[in-house]
């Protein structure tokens, strides 16, 4: 179990890619030694948080189903109102960009080296997501994850926010007045960080862009502390956006890398104290961090060669987003599961919908990056009764098609890996 945060009463679930060091796309330097594969992901909580009756939260729902194939019960909330219901429900946002500026020690790159066979040059560098015009802050909110979208007739052919569009899917609600949408009120003012040159570095890319990469538990303590310090109500989701600034594990462990985002649910500081399961009136935030990445940054654009290394823009933040509104407490256990398609999560009982198809992306037009082709690239979901195997509830856990995953068809064609998502998770 990897602690993302010092913080006891912090759960966090993270998105993390070990190959994010590698080569972009299907590069054609020489290379001494293979790279890892770019799908070996993994992800890390530490404890979790359960609201109580009249908690000061986002708004959520619970049910309880039956797992078939072990007999056994399980509870899980989400963000929203039952689907059953019908209502539309709508959750303040907050986008706080993270300024992090890297300092030139010599450190010590040469394990980054050995492993994935390029130079990278350490070197001073200010990685800002409100610079440039438009800025990463202002991409995000013109994406998916904020604007409506038409989408193509084999994934729905629904309208709506990214998130919306997967929940309306999820429970057959596909045309109907159920929502769950996600509406920005504003952008906090810019926070910026010194990283130590102990705790991070700024790296040239094989691809001869800059990126920067943190110590996770420096981060997260710096994350946390932030939390306290902005009073941001818990009916809001602060949504802390980087610039292609990523996390690693471990003093100078650069190779144990690279975390993408993370979302979780903790007390915030500031606003009191006490155990996150006390008197009923408690106060719950939860929160997303993503990193905003340049097209050609990180591997993956073509849909046909590297359909599973779509590394770029919004697909952090789309796979944080799904997994926040499935499972915004991280306390939604589920019988154990295993794919090949993720074997480096061995066999977990989360339900983190993006974990088991990490890295697949679909296209949707509209970015005004012409170094992303115009595209976005939203990350691929994995529906709920793919986790509780079509377990019976008086909910139904039925997606619009029967399918189990977002992208269905064009999920399980990817490879022979991926077919196992046309039928129920298997057990470990």
């Amino acid at each position: 179990m990897r602690k993302t945060s010092g913080a006891a009463l912090l759960a966090a679930s993270g998105l993390a890619l070990a190959a994010a060091l590698g080569p972009v796309g299907t590069a054609t330097a020489a290379s001494p030694k293979p790279a890892k594969p770019v799908n070996d992901a993994r992800f890390g909580t530490a404890g979790s948080v359960t609201p109580t009756y009249g908690a000061r939260t986002i708004a959520h729902w619970s049910f309880t189903y039956t797992d078939p194939t072990n007999g056994q019960s399980y509870t899980a909330t989400m963000v929203g109102s039952d689907p059953r219901q019908g209502g539309s429900t709508t959750i303040k946002t907050e986008i706080i960009p993270l300024e992090f500026s890297f300092v030139d020690a010599g450190q010590d790159m040469s394990a980054v080296n050995a492993l994935y066979g390029y130079t990278t040059h350490p070197q001073n560098w200010t990685a800002d997501p409100t610079a440039g015009s438009p800025s990463d802050v202002d991409k995000t909110l013109a994406s998916p994850m904020f604007q409506n979208k038409t989408y193509d007739a084999d994934l729905g052919g629904d309208t709506g926010q990214y998130g919306d569009v997967f929940m309306r899917a999820q429970f057959n609600k596909i045309g109907s007045g159920y929502h769950v949408k996600i509406a920005n009120q504003s952008v906090l003012p810019k926070q910026s960080f010194a990283v130590p040159a102990s705790q991070g570095v700024a790296y040239q890319r094989f691809s001869g862009a800059t990126a920067g990469i943190v110590e996770s538990n420096w981060f997260s303590t710096k994350l946390q502390q932030l939390m306290g310090s902005l009073n941001i109500d818990a009916t809001t989701v602060p949504i802390f956006l980087t610039h292609n600034v990523l996390l690693f594990s471990g003093h100078n462990s650069y190779t144990n890398c690279c975390i993408l985002g993370y979302h979780g649910a903790a007390m915030p500081l500031g606003h009191g104290y006490g155990q996150a399961n006390g008197g009923g009136n408690n106060e719950v935030q939860t929160f997303i961090y993503a990193a905003y990445t340049t097209p050609n940054t990180y591997t993956g654009f073509s849909p046909t060669t590297s359909p599973t290394r779509g590394i770029a823009d919004i697909h952090a933040l789309s796979h944080e987003v799904a997994e926040w509104l499935d499972d915004p407490f991280v306390n939604n256990a589920v019988q154990p599961w295993l794919t090949p398609t993720a074997p480096q999560y061995g066999c977990t009982g989360v339900l983190e919908t993006g974990d088991p198809v990490v890295g697949v992306w679909f296209p949707l037009t509209g970015n005004p990056d012409a170094d992303a082709n115009h595209l976005w690239h939203p990350e691929d979901e994995v529906n709920a009764n793919w986790f509780a195997r079509n377990g019976t509830t008086p909910l139904g856990l039925n997606s619009w098609d029967g399918r189990y995953t977002f992208m269905g068809p064009r999920t399980t064609s990817i490879s022979p890996a991926y077919a196992g998502f046309g039928h129920v998770a298997e057990g470990c």
